[in-house]
């Protein structure tokens, strides 16, 4: 069984959305205000386009020499195509948008080979235009082109569907595919519906996916793989109680919490105190954190899965290193890490890249080979400077929305998808 990409028209492989500078060109009338009502849900792309073949005039020669002459693809996407090509996988296109500019701008990027769906027109002597909607379902009855509908309808040709897009027309297809492509208004879409995505910004994205192989894995410690609030709270517990101040509840903990110990204590105290009481917190949390420290969730067996299919990992954490390192021995998977940084480490902290670029050297792995996994918007920024991408998980301080802000290249359900993503990520 091979897989199939599904990709969006217009605004995805198209830069622009050629019905728009269609419109903006040849239409007679009021277009935006037909435009202003499908975007608002007040009508759908069938009712819209009834009333735009209404008030879309020019003789066929000219509206085809305006297409050929304003046609502009995404650079990336004949580097996706070929590859797909050379690699077994099936690419179609599906779109809302009309037959004869999409027809008209494959063939004039040498792409012609690429079957497509969409919503068909006729052009007629007078310059006005007919528009027919063979791919239509009457299950909604509101898009022209029902990508819903085409998506089930290879389900028992391909093993894999994955679905590249961008908009509004988009969000049915996305929802019936195994895997998703998503920018623009789709990828917050496809957030907060859960549905499996990838975020890209052009089709190079696409491209090094695709070809991705996952190697190793640098994880992030404190709400990745174990949990130690109760010993950090206790930690700073005592650093308050020394300086003769009430803390906080241990409920507010996360919300005080911020990248490493110093930001932390910065909050409450001055650059000269919050240096006397890094040693003091460091202090109790060596008496107490090994009593207070556990694995979330699946993480050991995970962890074992990943270490027994080969895959080499480390970790990068704002920890003091000392204290990671010892974490990992006491809960008796040190020998599967490879590579173990920390606080004092290296010369900075996360969000700064040098714990990622050190687990790196230490794991004898490119960044391309690697996927680094945590779960604060810090992570998402330090793995982004070191060049690696990163799979964000919502298991500590923040929800998937929230982790969606900096756009990781994957938001987790939970850490055991990860053994699932060893040959192909996708």
């Amino acid at each position: 069984m091979k897989t199939l990409i599904l990709c969006d028209f217009d605004g995805t492989i198209s830069i622009r959305d050629m019905g728009y500078v269609l419109l903006n060109r040849f239409s007679s009338g009021d277009w935006e205000s037909i435009d202003r009502d499908f975007c608002e849900g007040k009508i759908g792309s069938r009712e819209a386009y009834a009333l735009i073949a209404k008030i879309l005039k020019g003789d066929k020669e000219s509206v085809l020499r305006f297409t050929r002459e304003h046609s502009q693809i995404d650079p990336h996407f004949k580097s996706v195509y070929q590859y797909c090509l050379e690699n077994d996988i099936d690419v179609k296109i599906v779109s809302d948008g009309l037959d004869f500019y999409i027809r008209t701008i494959l063939d004039a990027h040498q792409l012609s080979g690429i079957p497509f769906y969409s919503n068909t027109t006729h052009l007629r002597a007078d310059g006005g235009t007919n528009i027919f909607f063979p791919h239509s379902s009457e299950e909604c009855g509101l898009c022209g082109t029902c990508k819903k509908q085409i998506v089930r309808n290879h389900r028992k040709e391909y093993e894999k569907i994955f679905f590249v897009g961008n908009g509004f027309s988009d969000r049915c297809g996305a929802r019936e595919s195994d895997f998703v492509f998503a920018k623009d208004s789709l990828y917050p879409y496809c957030i907060d519906q859960d549905i499996t995505c990838h975020f890209f910004q052009d089709f190079s994205d696409i491209l090094e996916d695709l070809k991705k192989k996952i190697r190793g894995i640098i994880f992030d410690l404190d709400g990745t793989l174990i949990e130690a609030y109760e010993a950090i709270y206790l930690g700073l517990k005592e650093v308050f109680q020394q300086s003769g101040r009430e803390i906080f509840s241990f409920n507010e903990l996360k919300h005080y919490l911020q990248a490493d110990l110093e930001s932390t204590l910065h909050q409450f105290f001055s650059p000269e105190e919050t240096q006397k009481n890094i040693p003091i917190m460091r202090k109790k949390y060596e008496e107490v954190y090994l009593d207070h420290t556990h694995f979330l969730d699946g993480a050991k067996e995970v962890i074992e899965t990943l270490h027994n299919r080969g895959v080499m990992l480390g970790v990068a954490s704002n920890k003091f290193g000392r204290f990671s390192r010892l974490a990992l021995n006491h809960l008796k998977v040190s020998p599967y890490f490879k590579s173990v940084i920390g606080a004092g480490d290296v010369p900075r902290n996360k969000p700064f890249p040098d714990m990622i670029h050190a687990a790196l050297r230490g794991m004898g792995l490119l960044a391309e080979e690697v996927v680094f996994v945590g779960d604060t918007l810090t992570d998402i920024e330090t793995g982004k400077e070191a060049g690696v991408d990163v799979y964000a998980l919502p298991t500590g301080f923040h929800t998937r929305k929230e982790l969606s802000q900096k756009k990781p290249k994957r938001i987790l359900r939970e850490l055991k998808e990860l053994t699932n993503l060893l040959d192909q990520p996708l």
